[in-house]
């Protein structure tokens, strides 16, 4: 059962999700739709460029909230409920990469093993890929 401790670090997360540039780190992933290969690697690995920058920015950001669901230190139904942006990105991480594989690796695994654990991630998994055709 949550608790107001579990309430406040939701919180805390969606706050840090509000920052300015963060929310042009999200934008950035939730609108890309690379037509190319080499567009894929330039996002994906263009150290540099401000692509990069935003995809390794939002991916890495779910990847540590995740991460404080992995070790327990948050309730899981809780944050299963308030995780759909990041089951998001990492659907489209696993798209990206059967789609570019020479050119995207980019995984997220601690977004995968929650996923893969909890009912409601995978519910809102499945209905990701079904939104983005993968």
């Amino acid at each position: 059962m949550a608790t107001h401790a579990d309430a406040d670090l939701i919180l805390r997360l969606y706050d840090l999700r509000r920052e300015a540039e963060m929310r042009r780190a999200r934008s950035f992933l939730a609108q890309f739709q690379p037509a190319s290969a080499a567009e894929a690697q330039a996002a994906h690995s263009g150290i540099g460029r401000q692509d990069n920058a935003w995809v390794r920015q939002a991916t890495s950001y779910w990847e540590m909230a995740f991460s404080i669901a992995n070790t327990g230190a948050i309730d899981e139904t809780l944050f299963a409920k308030n995780c759909g942006e990041g089951i998001l990105f990492a659907v489209k991480c696993q798209i990206l990469k059967a789609k570019f594989p020479e050119a995207w690796n980019r995984t997220m695994p601690e977004a995968e093993a929650f996923i893969a654990r909890n009912a409601t991630a995978q519910q809102k998994a499945e209905q990701m890929r079904k939104r983005l055709g993968g």
